[in-house]
């Protein structure tokens, strides 16, 4: 049996990567300018949220009970790679002395150009993950003696 993590890992990082996507060409813009190879800013996004999605469901199946209890991680799981994402950007775009200030340009940013897709993916990894371990484990079939 696959534990509720590695369901969640896999759920997370699928639909992070379809949100990553989606706004592939403005990643792709900002990774050519930063000089840095396009596919790590498209891919790290998926990752990130695979990586919060391993730990937020360690346990899940005793802890959580309802849809809603999932769909709170997924917003959980959103929001960490969302910061996670601008602080990477922030790393690679801008010059040392600006750092804080850059972080919060690249912050507000991130989330007016991907944060519509990163919260349409969240939400919809925590539903099909809740459903996945909610879900009542399959019967063994009885086997007449």
């Amino acid at each position: 049996m696959i534990s509720p993590a590695v369901i969640a890992s896999l759920v997370f990082g699928a639909c992070g990567l379809l949100a990553a996507a989606a706004v592939e060409y403005i990643l792709r813009t900002v990774a050519d300018e930063a000089g840095i190879n396009r596919w790590i800013f498209v891919a790290v996004p998926g990752l990130f949220a695979m990586l919060f999605a391993m730990l937020l469901y360690q346990d899940a199946r005793r802890k959580i009970k309802r849809l809603g209890e999932s769909i709170s991680r997924g917003i959980l799981i959103a929001l960490l790679t969302w910061i996670s994402f601008s602080l990477l950007a922030t790393w690679a775009w801008c010059p040392p002395h600006q750092i804080g200030q850059c972080f919060g340009h690249t912050l507000l940013a991130a989330a007016i150009v991907g944060g519509g897709p990163m919260l349409a993916a969240a939400l919809v990894a925590g539903v099909l993950t809740g459903v996945l371990i909610i879900r009542p484990p399959p019967r063994k079939p009885v086997v007449d003696q």
